[in-house]
This record gives C-alpha cells, structure tokens and sequence, in this order.
C-alpha cells in the first residue's frame, strides 16, 4: 500500500478504470517532483534579487526591455533561473492536465468537466506566471506591479491564453469514450507494445454509423450452462430499434418457444455502438440433436440457424473441443479461427483473454471482431459452436491484478458479463449482470470443467474453493473425468516477479489451494494461458511427476505474439523450480490451439496440439475406466 493507494482509494470503481489511476499516480508524481525544483529555485531566485544595499536596487520602467534588468543591476543569472522556473512551473500544469484527460478517457470524469478543470489549470498557471514576473517591477504596490508585468508580456499571455482555451475545449473532446485495447490491428493507433488507441472522435472515421444496424440482428452465438446436454443460452445482438425478441427450437415436432431476456447494454457507449442484447435461454434439450432455432420480432422471422446439444454422460457420441487462450485479432489468431470449419468441434474454449478490450466499454468493437470472424466459421459449419470461456486479466481491466475492488454492473460492464452468461439461476432464469460470477461448471459428456478465476474478482480460496470443494464432493459429479480451465498457470514456463498476477506468492496460492483438490479429486488436466508460450507438463500429482496426475497444457498463446521471456524468469532450466516437470516447451513462434476429443465407446480422450495452419504439434493420449487411470503419451 503507497501513499497514492491512499489518494485514490477507488473502492468504488470498475476495474478499468484502475489503470487511468496508475497513469495519474505517475504524472502527479512528475509534478511533484517538478514542484520541488520549482520551490527550489524560487528560493534562489529570491537571494539572487535580495540586494545587498539600497543603492544598488534597480528598478524596471514598464517601457524597459525585460532582457535590459541586467543593465538595471538585476543578476542575469535571477533572468535565467526565473525563466527556467517559469518554464517548469507549465510543466506541473502538463502533466496535471495529462492526469485529467487519463481520467476523462478511462470515464472517471466527464469530458466537459476535465475541460473545464483544464481551462481553470491554464489559468492558475498565467496568473502565477505574471505575479512571477511582477517581481521585476520595485518600488511599487503589487496590483501596480503586477499589471506592468500583464500589460508587458501582453503578447505572450494572449498566446497562452489562446492556447489554455484550445486546449480545455479540444483535448476533451479529442480524448471523449478513450479505448486502450491490445492485439487488435484492425482499428486504433498503433502505440507500444501491440497496444492501439482509439476514442470517439477517431472512431468515426474506422467504424460505421452503425455497428448493429437498425432492423438486423448483428451477432448470433451461443453459450453453456451447466447441463450442457439439455441447456442453452443463445446470445443475440440487435439494432436498437429492436426492442423484444422471441426464440423458437424444433426438432421433428417438437417445438420450444421463449421470450429472450433483454440485457441492459452501458448507455455510455457512444450512439455507433448502441445496439440491444438478448439472451434466449433454452432448457429441457434433448441430448447430441441438431436443432433449427429461429429469432423472431414481431411475429417475423428475423433470422434461422442450427445449434446441436452437447452429449450426455455414457453416451455412445463424441465430444471435439476446440481450446486455447490469449487469442488476438491478428494475422495467426485469425489462421487459428479458420481452422474451426476443420475441427468441426462441439465447443470453443478459450482461457482469458478473450478479446482485450481490457474491461473497458468503450472497447466494445473488440468483441465485434472477434464475434464476426467465429460466426463465419458457424457459417461454414453449418451451426452455432457454443463457448466457454474463462476470465482473464484483460477481461476485467489493463493490469494484471486489480488494486481495487471491481464492481460488476449493468453500466460499467465489463461486458464479459454482459455477454457471455455461464450460470443459470436457481429458479431457472437469465442471471442479472450485476449477480454473474467468475467461476462456473459444465457437464460435457463424460468431462466436468471447471472454468475457474486465478484471482481476479475472486480469490483462490474462500467463496471460490468452497465452491469447488461442494462440487467436487457431490456424488452425482463423482464419475466424470474433470478438467479445471483458468487463467494464470500454476506451472508457468516463464513468470514475472514484479506482477501479483505472475508472481511466486500467487502461484503458491494456487498451488496450496487448487492442486491439493485436482490431485485427491484426479483431474485428468489443467488448461492454462496468460503466458503466451507453449508447454505440456508431465502428469503431476503434489508438484511432482506421477502417472495418474495431472497433466496441465498451456501457456495461451493462440495467434499473439510470443512472451520474451528473459532467461533469469524461465522455470524449465536446470535448478530451476520446474526444471524436471514439463515435457515439452516452445518459446519461440508458439503460437498453437489444442484439440480435445472425448470418445464416448472407449472412454479415451486425445489431445492433439496444432500450429495456426493446423500443422501438427504433439498428441497425448488418455485412457480411462472406473478401476484405473492409464496414461500413453505419443510423440
């Protein structure tokens, strides 16, 4: 905890928010640091005048020169250092106002209100500046004084004036609705390391007037409850002019009909992003059956698509998932999406990550894209592939960790929840936004995953371990073959110090609380990301290799660029932590997905590891019956 943690408590602010505070905290500190030479060299400036004896005090007509005080007797050297001074003194409005405008892009503030606390700084700073300058003038009152010096540097101050007002009307403005998201090439400007920047203003000139036209429904997607087999969210997004939807299911003759439940979307977004969502939530499914689902407004068909269950417990169908983590929008993380079509899976999941829009509403277009270039892959297949997704840093904000409390709401978002329901409430409905959570279940044929959250809204232990432990000790989960999916790994091959999120305490948190229930409960494997690398470790039970542990793949990188891991923060080297658990590790062009296939007869679930263009990486293969867990890993 620091002094400024102090300053900015944010207890009741989004976790987007939490890095416009860490930019403030950094250029308040500039200022203060300029403060303190200011006051510095004031008081030198204030011995250089002192005069020695009366006599040798000059004095400054209003017509003299400013630059003739030396021929008065004044010390250039008092000139110089006070010129200097003056200079630095804008300098702590600078940053000042660079705080603001932060405050103003991350939605801390409004954007007139930072203009105006702006226009207020430029003044503060001409009126110091002049009585600075009236210093010069001797033997006089301080109004006369300080009008000769506002009368003198007239020009000047007309200038800073002109450019205080420009200033406080136009970076506002300029700045309005600001999104800092990552991986995400197709609109922004490219700032550092793979960050783009747009706003409002820029917007205009990349997306269209409308993202979600009036009259169309824009995105169509689906996501899973728990009871996969029988359940279904299906996700819509509309024209604002749509303001009810209906949903039909059939198979053969069997029809269901619902009414969807309008979510609210964050009125803040500007009038381009608005658009209305849905979410049809579908029960009472039969197992692995394709069925045609229709969206209806008004009694009209407004659009008609498949989407087929999931297999149930000890059945004889298949189960293809397709996973990974980390994905971006970007030439790799697009080749991945095209090899959907391929895999013909029954599910996408992806660990964290999702669409980088760092929890920031505003980056709302992030998830346009990545919806866009899934629904074509739908398109080809012939049907809705349903996610499931696990939270991520830049899910819920731009750091790692959030120093403040993250506040779900209709509002704020973060639209991970607005989006992506996971979890059905005990009376069988659409969950709130406000009341979604970051830990949730899915029975998938013979496999229960559990999506989990590294740390991010929920800690390890607590709400979320008490969670776990009352699953994991229910009889009716007992016979499935359980996977955990999460964020941050356990077993990173590389990890940073100097972030919670990477750092040795938290993986500690994770290891004393979450592998203690993967190893007494045999998780057969662990899906891990965030470190944008390759690895597979070997099956682990209590960190060490055993051959009915649990084998944990990650790291998520699914088409971003690959961590630079320095060789002082890699794990895998000799008399390192993990220098004899993993079994393989990429660093370099890492970029890859998994296949997961479940196959109902023979209780045999492979796990293939591919590169973007579906090259083939590794295979495992896993055996499993009531008696024993065999396991033969083929190269």
């Amino acid at each position: 905890m620091t002094f400024f943690d102090l300053l900015w408590d944010g207890k009741s602010m989004t976790y987007d928010h939490s890095f416009a505070m860490e930019v403030a905290k950094v250029v308040v500190l500039i200022s203060m640091g300029i403060f303190v030479v200011n006051i510095i060299l004031s008081v030198i400036v204030h011995f250089l005048l002192k005069p020695k004896k009366m006599k040798e005090v000059g004095q400054i007509n209003i017509t003299d020169s400013f630059f003739d005080v030396k021929q008065e007797k004044k010390p250039m050297s008092a000139i110089i250092v006070e010129s200097i001074n003056i200079v630095l003194f804008w300098f702590i409005i600078g940053p000042l106002a660079i705080a603001l405008v932060g405050y103003s892009v991350f939605n801390l503030i409004h954007s007139w209100l930072c203009g105006f606390l702006i226009f207020l700084l430029g003044i503060f700073g001409i009126l110091v500046q002049i009585w600075r300058n009236s210093q010069f003038w001797k033997n006089k009152s301080f109004k006369k004084r300080y009008i000769s010096a506002a009368i003198y540097f007239k020009y000047l101050l007309v200038f800073e004036l002109t450019t205080v007002i420009f200033f406080s009307i136009f970076l506002p403005l300029a700045f309005q609705k600001g999104c800092l998201c990552v991986y995400n090439k197709a609109y922004g400007v490219d700032t550092f390391l793979d960050l783009q920047f747009s706003t409002k203003w820029t917007r205009s000139n990349w997306l269209p007037d409308e993202v979600c036209p009036k009259g169309t429904l824009c995105h169509i997607y689906a996501t899973l409850p728990e009871e996969t087999s029988k359940e279904v969210f299906i996700n819509v997004h509309s024209g604002t002019d749509i303001d009810e939807l209906n949903a039909q299911m059939k198979f053969q003759d069997s029809k269901i009909n619902i009414k969807c439940d309008k979510i609210p979307f964050p009125s803040s977004v500007e009038e381009r992003g608005q658009r209305n969502v849905f979410t049809c939530f579908f029960t009472g499914l039969q197992s692995y059956t394709l069925y045609d689902v229709d969206l209806i407004y008004k009694e009209k068909v407004l659009n008609s698509t498949k989407y087929r269950t999931i297999a149930e417990q000890y059945s004889d169908d298949d189960l293809v998932i397709l996973f990974g983590g980390d994905w971006g929008y970007q030439t790799k993380g697009l080749m991945i999406v095209d090899q959907i079509s391929k895999v013909n899976p029954d599910a996408i999941l992806i660990g964290g990550d999702i669409a980088y829009d760092n929890g920031n509403v505003h980056c709302y277009y992030s998830f346009d894209l990545l919806l866009q270039v899934f629904e074509t892959q739908f398109i080809k297949v012939g049907r809705l592939i349903p996610f499931i997704f696990s939270v991520g840093n830049h899910d819920v904000g731009f750091n790692d960790y959030a120093k403040y409390n993250i506040t779900v709401s209709n509002e704020r978002g973060p639209l991970y929840f607005t989006y992506f329901p996971q979890r059905k409430s005990v009376d069988n409905t659409v969950l709130p936004v406000k009341n979604r959570v970051t830990f949730n279940i899915q029975k998938m044929q013979n496999l229960l995953l559990f999506g989990l959250d590294s740390g991010y809204l929920y800690p390890h232990n607590g709400t979320q371990s008490e969670w776990m432990i009352s699953i994991l000790k229910n009889e009716s989960y007992a016979t499935f073959n359980k996977f955990a999916h999460y964020h941050v790994p356990i077993y990173p091959t590389c990890y940073n110090n100097k972030s919670f999120m990477n750092s040795w305490d938290n993986l500690l948190q994770a290891r004393a609380i979450w592998v203690p229930l993967f190893d007494q409960y045999e998780f057969v494997g662990a899906f891990e990301n965030h470190v944008h690398q390759y690895k597979r470790t070997f099956p682990l039970i209590a960190n060490k290799k055993s051959e009915k542990g649990t084998v944990y793949f990650g790291d998520g990188s699914m088409g971003i660029r690959s961590v630079n891991c320095e060789d002082e923060s890699k794990t895998y080297l000799p008399g390192r932590p993990f220098d004899d658990i993993f079994e393989t590790v990429i660093t370099n062009n890492s970029d890859h997905f998994w296949v997961l296939k479940s196959y109902g007869k023979n209780q045999t679930i492979d796990f293939n590891a591919f590169q973007p263009d579906y090259t083939f990486i590794q295979n495992s293969t896993y055996v499993v019956n009531a008696k024993e867990r065999k396991i033969k890993i083929d190269l």
